[in-house]
């Protein structure tokens, strides 16, 4: 008997922030180390200010972390979600209710995101989230991260690589299944199911779901 799932980004679809920046932020910051975010942050915008891909920055992104123990980086993890993310308002409260919609109906859970496992696993635990997909960190003998990171990027069309043959594994029937986005680069993960919902009504890809007919959700102000 095949499974309904709803998969969902999480970036500022399920949460208000982007959680690796906001992440690595606070990694330089408790290591009193501003300069290095600082010196990151100049070359990321300047490299998206001349036209990098998607895959590339995030690329980029992670080689940050190169030679960081995988251990330290879960417990960092663990320290930047107490800190930050037990805060009601850091919630969309519109794709929440729908998340726990999804759990109430028995829907499979799936987070999908180009984010990494040590910040995604404390908020799939307080959420409760099934199944996490998401950017696989490669790791060396000793433990440590490499800086590089396995195929298929859970970004872009990358989503939608790494859904598909998910779906297929565990008998997801995507014809009825969901999925949640805020982003133009979600799009073709969106249309792998056959509803898409857009969370935010003032987007790019809100005007994209509009002419599609999708489902969209306001971004409550209110604290859920």
């Amino acid at each position: 008997m095949k499974r309904i799932a709803a998969f969902f980004d999480v970036d500022e679809t399920l949460i208000k922030m982007k959680s690796m920046f906001h992440f690595y932020q606070f990694w330089c910051h408790c290591r009193q180390r501003q300069h290095e975010y600082n010196a990151f942050n100049e070359r990321f915008i300047t490299a998206l200010s001349q036209g990098a891909k998607r895959e590339e920055l995030n690329r980029m992104y992670y080689r940050q972390l190169s030679g960081v123990y995988i251990d330290e980086l879960y417990q960092e993890g663990e320290n930047w979600f107490n800190k930050f993310l037990k805060k009601d308002e850091i919630y969309i409260s519109s794709a929440i209710d729908a998340f726990y919609k999804h759990q109430t109906y028995g829907h499979l859970t799936v987070f999908i995101s180009g984010s990494m496992l040590p910040l995604l696993k404390p908020l799939g635990r307080h959420l409760g989230v099934d199944v996490i997909l998401c950017t696989q960190l490669l790791l060396n003998k000793e433990g440590k991260l490499t800086g590089e990171i396995d195929e298929p990027q859970t970004i872009g069309e990358g989503k939608k690589k790494a859904l598909i043959p998910f779906s297929y594994s565990q008998h997801i029937d995507l014809e009825n299944s969901f999925a949640y986005g805020d982003d133009l680069s979600d799009v073709s993960m969106l249309e792998a199911t056959g509803n898409p919902v857009c969370v935010g009504d003032n987007t790019n890809l809100a005007a994209y779901a509009r002419r599609n007919n999708w489902e969209i959700l306001t971004e409550s102000a209110h604290i859920y």
